[in-house]
């Protein structure tokens, strides 16, 4: 869990909505805390 600042920074980079985001968060998430979820993935390639 993190809080919804953090969360926010983390989207900041690749969001052009930043503002209309945290807006809809905080009316979302009284709570002032986001949980976070990533997913990782891993591709290995075998030479001859």
């Amino acid at each position: 869990m993190v809080s919804l600042d953090t969360h926010l920074a983390n989207i900041g980079s690749r969001s052009a909505f930043l503002t209309e985001e945290r807006h809809r968060l905080r009316e979302a998430l009284p709570g002032d805390a986001v949980e976070e979820t990533y997913l990782a993935g891993l591709l290995v390639a075998a030479r001859p």
